[in-house]
C-alpha cells in the first residue's frame, strides 16, 4: 500500500510512496467555516486584511462532474494548501453544498492565535492510501493520519463516508468541521458508520468528551472508481480534526416554525387593540420566512417589560398564530379571565393572567429521584453552544448527566439506571436548567425548596456548595445509595434482623389515599411505611407483600413504581449520621456573605426551604447537611412543605429539572389549600421541562408564562438571533479558550 504523507501531495489518486516522519511536529492549520451565520465580525473583519497575493482559493465548483480520479484529491490540495498556509497565506476553499456556495478558510494556526481568531476546527494529519477496498487496508490509513497528528486512536471519534467527487470529499470536510465546532456527534451526509474505536455505535446529540480533552475526529473518505474491475483505483483518505476554540452559532429559539410573540399593555384594552393590530398586519402580510421574522423582531421590539399587563402567543405556523390570537381576544372577553384572575392557558403555549404574581414569590423546585429519561433535552447544545462548553470546563458534563445511559442507543439503558446513577443524573438536569435560567435569561428566584432528593440539587445547583462536581463521584461510589437504602438494601436488613440468606422483595406504590386512613392501619403492617404524603396522593414503601396487603384493607388500587428505594422509611434512620457527614460540604465564600451586604447590593439571598422544618434553613456546612438527612432518612410530607412555603410568601413554583414530577402535585396542593381558606393567595407552578415534548417548545412555554406574571427575565436570547445572529448569553457566560 502506498500512503501519502500529511504534507505531501497526490497526483490524479496515485498516492505517494513517503510516510511522514512521526517525530515531525504535527500539522496545525485553523479551520474557520466561511459564512456570515459562523463568521463573527472580529474574524471577517481580520480574514478582509490579507491582501490579494496572500490569498488562494482552491475550488470544486464542477467537481460534481468527475470523479476523484480525474481530478485532484483533498489530500493533494491538502498538501498544496499546508505550503501555501507555510508561507504565510490565506487558503479559501470552495465549493457547492446543495448547490450553495460554501467556503472553508484555513490558515496557520499559530497566527490565527495572534491575530485572535478563534477557529472552528484544525486540520492536524492527513494521510490517503491506493488498493483500499480491503478494511484493514483502509485502517491502515486512517491509523497514517492519527499517527501523523500525534492522536492516539481510543480518543478519536471516526467517521466513514463515500466522497467520489472533490466537491464531496470538501463537503464532507466542512460536516466534520461543523460537528466540532457544534459539538455535535450527527451523522455525516452519506456515513456508513459513526463508531469509536470500541465499535460502539453512538446516535446524534451531543458530543460529550473527557473533561480538558480536545475532541479529535478522524475523516475516512472512500473514492470507488466508475470501473469495478479497476480495484487498485480506489482511493481512501483520512483527515484528522481537532477541536477549536470556536463554538457554532446557536440555532434560534424562535423561527417560522416556532412563533413567539410578547405584547405588553397597561389595560387589557391595550392588549385587544394589538391583537387586532397584530391579525391585521398577518391578514397583508406576505406568508413567508421573511415577514415571520420581521413580524416577530418588529413585536419584540414593541414588548415593555414594565408594563403591568403581558401575553404571550405561541404557535408553529403564521396561520395557527391566527388562530391562537383570535383565542386569546375571546379569552379577555371572558369575565373569569379578566375579572377573577383566571389563568388562560392553550395547548400551543398561548398564556396571560389578568393578575400577575410577579417575582416576590418566585420558587424554584427542584425534583427528586426518576425524573431523568432517556434522551432527555438532547439537542439543548444546539441552542445554547456556549454555556455547555462553559459547563463541561466546570466540571464533567458527561458524568453530571450520567450520558452513557440517558443518551445510550438503546433507551432501555436508562430504564435500569442504579439509585445512584439516577440521584447524579437528576442533580445534573437541575443543575443545567438552573446555570440556563439564572445566567442566560437572567432570572433570579427568591427562594428554593427540593421533593425528596430535590433538596441536595437545590444546594449544588444555586451556588452554595465550593465543589459540587466532586459529589458526583462520591455518590457513585456511596454505600448509601449502592447498599444500605437501595441495591441490597443492608439497612433494612439490619432493621428487619433478617439472616443474610433471608431475600428482601421491596417496592413501593403510589395511591390514592388519605394519609390519615393509611397511618391508621401501619401497626398492623410493620414492614410497610408511609413514605410520602403528596396532596390527594401518597407513597408507601416496603416489603412488597405487606404493601399489597395493606392495600387490600384499605381497599385502595395501588401503582407499583418498581424501584428500590428505602429513603422515607423509618430503616432508612439507620443511615441518618452517614448522609448528615456525606453532604456536610464545604460552601462557597459568597454563600456565607453578611445578608447586610447582599442586601446593600440589592442581591437579597435566596430564602432554603426544607421539608425538615418550618424555618427556612441557616446556610452553613453543618444546617445544609443536617437538613437534607433528616429529610432524606424522614418520612416526606410535600404538602406540608408546599403549605410551609406558601405560608412564607412563595407563589409561583418553577419546577427546574427533568420531566414535571411536582409541577402537578404543586397545583393540586396548592387548590385544595385554598378552598379551605379564602385568606390564602393564588399561586401557580411551571415546569420548564416535559418528557415527549420538544425541549425548547417547554422551555418557551415555561417562559411565557413568567413573562404573563411579570418576572423579569432577558429576552436578549429570543431576540438577538432574530437580528444578528449573536450567542444568546448573558455576560456572566463567555468563550474562553479549548484544550488542544
Amino acid at each position: 500500500m502506498n500512503l501519502a504523507p500529511p504534507l505531501a501531495t497526490t497526483h490524479n489518486g496515485q498516492a505517494e510512496t513517503s510516510i511522514a516522519d512521526k517525530s515531525a511536529k504535527p500539522l496545525r492549520i485553523a479551520v474557520l467555516l466561511g459564512d456570515a451565520v459562523n463568521l463573527d465580525s472580529h474574524s471577517a473583519q481580520v480574514l478582509g486584511t490579507f491582501t490579494e497575493r496572500e490569498r488562494v482559493q482552491i475550488c470544486a465548483a464542477n467537481a460534481n462532474q468527475s470523479s476523484v480520479h480525474e481530478q485532484s484529491s483533498l489530500t493533494a490540495l491538502l498538501g498544496q494548501a499546508t505550503t501555501a498556509i507555510e508561507q504565510g497565506k490565506l487558503v479559501e476553499l470552495k465549493f457547492n453544498d446543495g448547490n450553495l456556495p460554501q467556503s472553508l478558510y484555513l490558515l496557520d494556526g499559530l497566527r490565527a492565535a495572534k491575530l485572535r481568531l478563534h477557529a472552528h476546527a484544525f486540520i492536524a494529519g492527513f494521510a490517503a492510501g491506493n488498493e483500499t477496498t480491503d478494511v484493514e487496508k483502509a485502517a491502515t490509513v486512517a491509523n497514517a493520519a492519527l499517527a501523523a497528528a500525534k492522536r492516539s486512536p481510543a480518543q478519536t471519534v471516526q467517521h466513514q463516508t463515500i466522497a467520489n467527487t472533490l466537491n464531496e470529499a470538501f463537503v464532507a470536510l466542512r460536516q466534520g468541521v461543523t460537528a466540532l465546532a457544534a459539538r455535535t456527534q450527527a451523522p455525516l451526509k452519506g456515513t456508513t458508520d459513526i463508531k469509536q474505536t470500541n465499535n460502539t455505535n453512538h446516535q446524534a446529540g451531543y458530543w460529550f468528551s473527557d473533561q480538558h480533552q480536545a475532541r479529535v475526529l478522524c475523516l475516512n473518505l472512500v473514492a470507488k472508481t466508475s470501473h469495478q474491475a479497476d480495484e487498485s483505483r480506489n482511493l481512501s483518505q483520512s483527515l484528522v480534526l481537532t477541536q477549536g476554540t470556536q463554538v457554532i452559532a446557536p440555532k434560534a429559539l424562535v423561527d417560522e416554525n416556532r412563533l413567539f410573540v410578547p405584547i405588553s399593555g397597561d389595560s387589557i384594552n391595550e392588549l385587544k387593540a394589538k391583537l387586532f393590530q397584530l391579525l391585521s398586519s398577518l391578514d397583508i402580510g406576505a406568508l413567508d420566512t421573511s415577514f415571520a421574522s420581521h413580524q416577530l423582531a418588529f413585536w419584540f421590539e414593541r414588548y415593555d417589560a414594565n408594563a403591568p399587563l403581558a401575553l404571550v402567543l405561541m404557535a408553529a405556523s403564521i396561520d395557527d398564530l391566527k388562530l391562537e390570537a383570535k383565542a386569546m381576544l375571546t379569552a379577555l372577553e371572558n369575565d373569569a379571565i379578566h375579572h377573577h384572575s383566571q389563568h388562560f392557558k392553550t395547548p400551543a403555549g398561548s398564556c396571560f393572567t389578568a393578575k400577575p404574581l410577579g417575582d416576590a414569590g418566585l420558587t424554584f423546585v427542584y425534583p427528586g429521584v426518576g425524573t431523568v429519561y432517556a434522551n432527555m433535552f438532547n439537542n439543548l447544545h444546539e441552542y445554547f453552544p456556549v454555556l455547555y462548553h462553559q459547563l463541561e470546563r466546570e466540571g464533567d458534563l458527561s458524568a453530571m448527566l450520567q450520558s452513557p445511559q440517558i443518551y445510550a442507543a438503546d433507551v432501555k439503558t436508562a430504564a435500569g439506571m442504579s439509585l445512584s446513577q439516577q440521584a447524579i443524573s437528576g442533580v445534573g438536569a437541575s443543575y443545567l436548567f438552573t446555570k440556563l435560567l439564572t445566567q442566560v435569561f437572567n432570572i433570579k428566584p427568591k427562594m428554593a425548596l427540593g421533593y425528596s432528593m430535590g433538596e441536595a440539587a437545590m444546594w449544588a445547583s444555586l451556588d452554595v456548595w465550593q465543589t459540587p462536581h466532586g459529589m458526583i463521584n462520591a455518590t457513585e461510589n456511596s454505600d448509601i445509595f449502592n447498599h444500605a437504602i437501595s441495591g441490597e438494601l443492608t439497612a433494612v436488613r439490619r432493621a428487619w434482623q433478617l439472616a443474610d440468606d433471608e431475600a428482601i422483595v421491596w417496592n413501593s406504590f403510589v395511591v390514592r389515599a388519605d394519609s390519615h386512613e393509611i397511618k391508621a392501619l401501619l401497626p398492623e403492617f410493620p414492614r410497610a411505611y408511609l413514605a410520602i404524603t403528596q396532596g390527594d396522593t401518597c407513597v408507601i414503601a416496603g416489603c412488597e407483600a405487606s404493601c399489597k396487603a395493606l392495600l387490600a384493607t384499605l381497599g385502595k388500587r395501588g401503582i407499583a413504581a418498581n424501584r428500590v428505594t428505602a429513603m422515607h422509611t423509618a430503616p432508612a434512620m439507620l443511615v441518618h449520621g452517614q448522609v448528615q457527614d456525606f453532604y456536610t460540604q464545604a460552601l462557597k465564600p459568597e454563600a456565607l456573605k453578611p445578608k447586610a451586604l447582599k442586601a446593600a447590593a440589592q442581591n437579597l439571598p435566596i430564602r432554603f426551604i426544607s421539608a425538615a422544618q418550618t424555618a427556612p434553613v441557616t446556610v452553613d456546612s453543618h444546617s445544609i447537611g443536617r437538613a437534607i438527612a433528616n429529610t432524606f432518612c424522614s418520612p416526606l410530607d410535600f404538602s406540608a412543605l408546599i403549605h410551609n412555603a406558601t405560608e412564607q410568601g412563595a407563589r409561583l413554583f418553577v419546577e427546574v429539572g427533568a420531566d414535571r414530577q411536582t409541577s402537578t402535585l404543586i397545583d393540586k396542593i396548592s387548590h385544595a389549600h385554598a378552598s379551605q381558606s379564602t385568606a390564602n393567595a393564588a399561586t401557580a407552578a411551571i415546569a420548564c421541562n416535559a418528557k415527549g415534548a420538544d425541549a425548547i417548545t417547554s422551555l418557551l412555554k415555561c417562559l411565557a408564562q413568567l413573562i404573563s406574571h411579570r418576572v423579569p427575565l432577558s429576552l436578549a436570547p429570543l431576540i438577538q438571533p432574530l437580528s444578528a445572529n449573536a450567542a444568546p448569553l448573558s455576560s456572566a457566560v463567555s468563550p474562553e479558550g479549548e484544550p488542544q
